[in-house]
């Protein structure tokens, strides 16, 4: 069995418009095969205050983070509608999902993932 330390592993962070939310959203994550979430403090942004936590998803491969990815919706449909999820990728991109844009956005986060070369 490979050791999963010695595969390069890909990832992306995620901010909760509602921080309680955390944990919920690690234990929906955390359902899929080959995905784990680590859970760290962020520096506040310029003009937020406070540092918040922040998720990272992480999968040994694309494939799986693809997964990952495609139960985020399910998730936020569980919320209130004016819950938000900021998906924010190894390259610096980021994507806001909510209510409004459910089905369209994990499509083109996966393509995103896709493109991100190994390192």
């Amino acid at each position: 069995m490979a050791d999963m330390d010695a595969q390069r592993e890909h990832g992306f962070e995620v901010r909760l418009s509602d921080p309680s939310q955390q944990r919920s959203l690690r234990g929906w994550v955390e359902r899929v095969p080959g995905v784990r979430v680590e859970q760290a403090a962020r520096s506040p942004e310029p003009g937020e205050q406070g540092a918040a936590d922040v998720l990272t998803i992480l999968a040994g491969s694309g494939g799986v983070l693809a997964v990952a990815i495609r139960t985020l919706p399910e998730f936020i449909r569980s919320q209130r509608s004016s819950f938000t999820l900021t998906v924010k990728l190894a390259d610096g991109t980021e994507y806001t999902l909510n209510a409004e844009n459910l089905d369209e956005l994990p499509p083109v986060i996966e393509k995103a993932i896709e493109k991100t070369p190994d390192a």
